[in-house]
């Protein structure tokens, strides 16, 4: 990766599916990436990624997270950025028919939206300031008995 770097002149991602810190430290330390794409649901959560992503801007990187999941890591991986280095862009799981806000937000009261200009606008509430929805999620879980 640091060879691949080194002979382009356009920006390389990654990180989406790499899981342990040290493995992120290494590819800091090597040079591998231009954008670290970290996910709170798949390493390290809020905590642990808040502290890399200092660590990746100190070393000039940009840091935005890797969010094609549900809305609850969608939104655990928006607080990490906005409560740290902030992002100059952030992936927006969104690919109709198969995959919009409504199949991706299922297990929430309202959709996580972007508005007219691309902005996702977070909300005050506590925690994640996302609702469960939560006859929706009994009727998973029932449905989820059924089948084991």
């Amino acid at each position: 990766m640091t060879e691949l770097h080194n002979r382009v002149k356009i920006r390389i991602a990654g990180g989406e599916l790499t899981r342990e810190p040290y493995e992120f430290r290494e590819l800091l330390q090597r040079g591998c990436f231009d954008v670290f794409q970290p996910d709170v649901v798949c390493t390290q959560g809020i905590t642990g990624l808040a502290k890399f992503a200092h660590e990746v801007a100190a070393a000039g990187k940009i840091f935005t997270p890797h969010t094609w999941g549900t809305g609850i890591g969608m939104m655990g991986n928006l607080h990490v950025t906005a409560g740290t280095v902030g992002a100059p862009f952030i992936e927006f799981p969104f690919d109709p028919p198969e995959w919009t806000t409504a199949r991706r937000d299922y297990m929430l009261t309202n959709t996580i939206e972007a508005d007219g200009e691309g902005w996702i606008h977070l909300s005050d509430e506590p925690g994640l300031g996302i609702s469960l929805n939560e006859d929706v999620l009994r009727k998973t879980a029932s449905a989820q008995a059924t089948f084991s």
